[in-house]
């Protein structure tokens, strides 16, 4: 539960023994003193500022190439969206709501039911977009003589992800209500103070979904993505690589560099796996804990603090997903650089007036990202014989099917590569 929040018959009652001051600072749009609230405005502004511009590129790269636009990328460019989300709704609202202590958007109840309603939505199409590419991978990695998902199939797939999200966050539509009460600050043009609340129907009703969604936004999705990367992890750890570039050394320096790069994507793998684990710890741990608290306690700044940190750590996903499902991606990492040297390019150019090119210092990064990959190619099935599969890292991996002769693996087979 949001500690900024309080059952709106508490704010009823309350309204009768407002201290006049704490409704002047009200009025005047004035948090209470406390320095911690200065190093949560800067630490929000920062997440908000790298998070929207990581997912910005993210969503550009997929929509300025077609040869972007395959299924798998759909899934990639839908959690950058529900990211964006993240960044520009979510966080921005609830730093307002935290420092004001009230809603400061309006006597619009249906705002303060969307508002909440997409909050959530945002956060549950996030995690379920991440799950969905860790059993994509899954897929396509263990099972690699299936066929391919299509763009339709993966669009399809997508629309479930929202609607299922909207049906999660349907009950903060439910019960999200606005609750205003009148203050007697006519100097300040000012007639009364709002409060977008949860008034849940049923008591403890918000303990019961706070662990629902626990165990939905949280606990099932980590075990399904750490079971998928695992499985990942030992499928890959069971083939016998071979790479372009280590055929013509001897076997103890093709041993030890298979080594270096089969470490180097394991540590992806467990990154990626930590990385939502940590983040949506203790948000999820809190809002259960805050539910119970609050049912027996009044909220202090200390329970704010709290609050707002573990909120910062579970959007701080929004900043790391674009690096864990973007530039660790060779083709992302290709766009990212192009888009990135055109824009400095252009600046240059408009400075200087000409076009002359400013990153002909490495002509490579603009064109190609260096060739770190982990492939596997192999008998496809219907309609795509062969499939080369990408892990991040620099092993190229060959499986050697019994009823198949071996492909042979080239740079040009590339770029239907597949990521992880």
């Amino acid at each position: 539960m949001d500690p900024t929040e309080v059952n709106a018959s508490n704010i009823i009652n309350a309204s009768k023994q407002v201290d006049q001051n704490l409704i002047e600072q009200f009025s005047q749009n004035k948090k209470i003193p406390n320095p911690a609230f200065n190093v949560l405005i800067i630490v929000y502004t920062i997440l908000i500022t790298f998070g929207a511009a990581g997912n910005i590129l993210v969503v550009i790269a997929v929509l300025r190439k077609p040869a972007m636009r395959i299924a798998r990328n759909m899934f990639i460019l839908n959690l950058a969206v529900s990211d964006l989300l993240l960044c520009l709704v979510t966080m921005p609202l609830t730093l307002m709501e935290i420092l004001t202590k009230y809603w400061p958007l309006g006597k619009y109840a249906f705002v303060c039911k969307m508002i909440g309603t997409l909050q959530a939505t945002s956060i549950f199409v996030s995690t379920i977009s991440i799950t969905a590419i860790a059993l994509d991978r899954y897929q396509v990695i263990v099972y690699p003589t299936r066929d391919n998902l299509q763009v339709m199939g993966a669009v399809i797939i997508l629309t479930g992800i929202w609607i299922l999200a909207l049906v999660l966050a349907s009950p903060m539509f439910l019960i999200k209500r606005l609750v205003s009460y009148d203050i007697p600050l006519t100097k300040y043009g000012i007639g009364s103070i709002a409060y977008c609340i949860e008034d849940w129907p049923i008591e403890h009703g918000r303990i019961y979904y706070s662990a629902f969604s626990l165990c939905i936004q949280y606990l099932l999705p980590i075990l399904i993505v750490s079971a998928a990367y695992f499985r990942i992890y030992l499928k890959l750890k069971n083939r016998i690589p071979t790479s372009v570039g280590l055929v013509n050394k001897p076997p103890s320096e093709r041993r030890a560099e298979r080594g270096r790069r089969m470490q180097r994507t394991n540590c992806l793998l467990v990154s990626i796996a930590l990385i939502f684990g940590i983040s949506w710890l203790p948000l999820n741990f809190f809002n259960l804990y805050a539910d119970i608290y609050l049912a027996k306690h009044a909220v202090t700044e200390q329970l704010l603090v709290g609050y707002a940190i573990c909120h910062m750590t579970g959007m701080s996903s929004a900043c790391s997903n674009p690096l864990l499902y973007g530039w660790l991606n060779e083709n992302f990492r290709k766009e990212f650089r192009s888009l990135l040297c055109r824009g400095t390019q252009n600046s240059t150019a408009n400075l200087n007036g000409t076009s002359k090119d400013k990153c002909n210092h490495g002509r490579e990064s603009c064109s190609q990202a260096p060739g770190k990959l982990v492939s596997t190619n192999v008998q496809g099935g219907k309609g795509n014989p062969h499939q080369s599969i990408t892990t991040g890292s620099s092993t190229v991996v060959t499986v050697r099917s019994k009823k198949q002769p071996q492909v042979n693996l080239s740079r040009a087979s590339l770029h239907h590569s597949y990521q992880l």
